[in-house]
């Protein structure tokens, strides 16, 4: 769907920019005590997990194509030889950081032992490229070029390398994880399965927020399945969907050759002949994908599979496994400054509680079993 498909973000974790996030922090903490009564050492707790200047950072670049991509490489410490989990983005334009939202996901992976790497999207910060002319495929074959690069740069880490992402990373893992034999581990979160699906999903959340009934709901969903079967047919072009449009706001043409090469994007046929043990987990409370329907799937295709292999859906969680009470809103512009500055205060506290244990202890039992 067009509306899903240009609003697909990835990980909802707000993304506060290094301009911005000065000013955040002088008001973060006040704003914390208003809102949230919990001890005020949480909150220094909190604005800490946006430092990483005390870590041991390597810079790596590497080769796909024709693009060069730039990455950090973060370590729990400088002798680490435990495992390293390689950050797969969702959609958008993204930098290695999610422009300092994934800050806090990374510092407390690292107090767990588990060491990442995360590139600028191809065209994105120091990277150059397009990521909008990419397919699915492409992604893969990148995180595939990210792995290659880690592996070299730190052979100490031996087969102790392995992916997390987020949302379109959903379909991205899976599919490099199958070109990689010694893949040790995928951690997939809000993974959606079906691009079209995802977008109905999407769709139907926006339009029930609106106060929108199921019999108009379903209207509007058929209008748009009769609509894009129009302008992302094989033989339409941006030209078509300007002519089948009504958005105030259409779709820059980059953008739209994305949504045509990926919209028939489905996951089924890759987790099918995945080997890699894989933890995939869902907020319930999720906006963005159907939670309840894809962890179904990926149960029927992967438990059993892999002794390791487990699917997770955490109570009162969002897409990004955030707590839903403060943070659950479908696009991370959506979330209004005051949230944001709650985010910043609150740093890894803001994630739905246990989230990291169980990231963290299921990869070391993964890469310990015999």
């Amino acid at each position: 769907m067009v509306l899903a498909a240009t609003n697909l973000k990835g990980c909802a974790v707000p993304s506060p920019r290094r301009v911005r996030y000065r000013r955040l922090v002088r008001v973060a903490i006040v704003l914390f005590g208003l809102l949230v009564a919990v001890p005020g050492s949480l909150a220094l707790v909190g604005l800490s997990d946006f430092d990483i200047s005390n870590r041991p950072t390597k810079q790596i670049s590497f080769a796909h194509g024709d693009a060069v991509l730039s990455g950090s490489l973060i370590l729990p410490d400088a002798q680490h030889t435990g495992p390293i989990a390689l950050l797969v983005h969702g959609d958008g334009p993204q930098d290695r950081f999610a422009g300092d939202g994934y800050l806090p996901l990374i510092n407390a992976l690292l107090d767990r032992g588990i060491g990442i790497y995360s590139w600028d999207k191809a065209g994105v910060g120091e990277s150059t490229g397009n990521w909008l002319s990419q397919s699915m495929n492409d992604r893969a074959n990148e995180a595939v070029a990210a792995y290659d690069a880690i592996k070299t740069a730190h052979p100490d880490g031996g087969q102790q390398i392995g992916f997390i992402g987020f949302s379109q990373a959903g379909w991205v893992i899976p599919k490099a994880s199958r070109m990689i034999p010694d893949n040790a581990f995928n951690v997939i979160i809000g993974g959606a399965v079906n691009w079209q699906d995802q977008g109905d999903f999407y769709t139907r959340q926006r339009l029930l927020a609106d106060g929108a009934t199921q019999e108009v709901i379903e209207r509007q969903i058929e209008r748009n399945h009769v609509r894009d079967s129009v302008i992302f047919a094989p033989d339409a072009s941006y030209e078509t969907y300007l002519a089948n449009t009504n958005d105030p706001s259409p779709m820059a043409s980059d953008r739209y050759e994305f949504v045509k090469r990926n919209i028939t994007s489905d996951a089924i046929a890759d987790l099918a002949q995945l080997e890699t043990p894989t933890l995939a987990m869902w907020g319930r409370d999720d906006l963005n994908v159907d939670a309840k329907s894809d962890a179904d799937i990926y149960r029927d295709i992967l438990i059993g599979r892999h002794p390791e292999n487990e699917v997770v859906v955490i109570p009162d969680a969002t897409h990004g496994l955030l707590r839903s009470n403060l943070f659950n809103y479908q696009l991370s512009s959506e979330m209004p400054t005051s949230r944001q500055m709650l985010y910043v205060a609150l740093g890894r506290y803001a994630y739905a509680p246990g989230t990291f244990d169980k990231i963290a202890g299921w990869i070391k039992q993964v890469i310990t079993r015999p």
